[in-house]
């Protein structure tokens, strides 16, 4: 049978379900694909070759499986640096998504910003939008509200998407859908921040699994245990990616950190020392901008977490 394009819409190992006009097929990698896909010598440098969203070249056996002989260029792509002991290794979670969604949660689990500020950080290594999302706003009152919004508002002044969700409460449902629509989007957050329950709402039908948050560790359970996409029938396409423990990032200049930090870009070069790292040192302007409540200290805490390793993130 003659090659022809497909679009990867699930990714299990070694098997990659193809999208191809009405049909879906089971395909497999080519060997010598596999290969071009190793460091020169011959070391695994992908947790997977192939990622969800990704064009690829395939060619059929029968009408239900294939072979894929080649990936397409990436338009975009949304990394991790894969979880483990080796710290070469990408995760590559979709590719040419549009946006990522990154949503996080007022309660089971307490929202975690610097969780947040890592996905903003990777979609932009990955040259996609970002669009905000905290969701359960039905387990808090008034006054956390307004604290959450006040300090989601340094988010809003980034040029983020800003969005506050609740599957109880319809009118933010229909919001979520315009932010989607027309859109390939990626959906991703820690384990049990609603992920899935909010796509259940946005579509129902897609029948996502979901869990409850465990009550004395506030982390959710798995329920989405592999990189999914789906059809939306107002327009789109989401991914839904499992509950991520881990956000190490990917592509990131780690020693210019301060450059993937936007509200810290008027203050560079005028500290004291022109080798600031904008932690302790005196004369820092980075650090006088926080004191003056001109950058959030919400961000500046990430920013020192990531600097100095010492958020358990690598």
């Amino acid at each position: 049978m003659d090659s022809m394009q497909g679009r990867v819409i699930r990714a299990r190992t070694s098997f990659y379900d193809v999208e191809q006009a009405d049909r879906i097929l089971r395909c497999t990698l080519r060997g010598r694909v596999k290969r071009e896909r190793r460091s020169e010598e011959g070391k695994q440098i992908y947790a997977d070759p192939v990622a969800v969203g990704d064009e690829v070249i395939f060619r059929p056996i029968d009408d239900e499986a294939g072979v894929i002989e080649e990936i397409l260029p990436r338009r975009t792509k949304f990394s991790r640096r894969y979880p483990g002991k080796r710290e070469d290794i990408e995760q590559i979670v979709v590719a040419n998504a549009d946006q990522v969604v990154a949503v996080i949660s007022t309660r089971l689990p307490d929202p975690n910003f610097r969780f947040l500020d890592r996905f903003l950080i990777l979609a932009e290594t990955g040259e996609m939008g970002a669009v905000v999302c905290l969701n359960k706003m039905d387990l808090i009152g008034k006054k956390r509200r307004r604290r959450l919004r006040s300090i989601l508002i340094a988010y809003e002044q980034l040029g983020c998407r800003v969005i506050y969700t609740s599957i109880k409460e319809p009118q933010s449902i229909d919001t979520l859908r315009q932010v989607l629509k027309d859109k390939f989007s990626v959906i991703v957050g820690a384990s049990g921040v609603g992920k899935s329950s909010l796509l259940n709402a946005v579509q129902p039908g897609l029948g996502l699994r979901v869990g409850e948050v465990g009550p004395k560790t506030e982390k959710g359970r798995h329920t989405t245990t592999l990189v999914e996409l789906f059809h939306l029938e107002f327009g789109g396409e989401v991914a839904d990616t499992p509950g991520i423990r881990e956000v190490g990032l990917w592509g990131v200049d780690t020693e210019n950190l301060d450059l993937y930090f936007p509200e810290m870009e008027p203050y560079l070069g005028t500290c004291k020392y022109n080798d600031c790292v904008h932690l302790h040192e005196p004369g820092c302007a980075v650090i006088e901008a926080v004191d003056a409540g001109k950058i959030s200290p919400v961000r500046y805490q990430s920013y020192v977490a990531l600097r100095t390793g010492k958020d358990g993130e690598g």
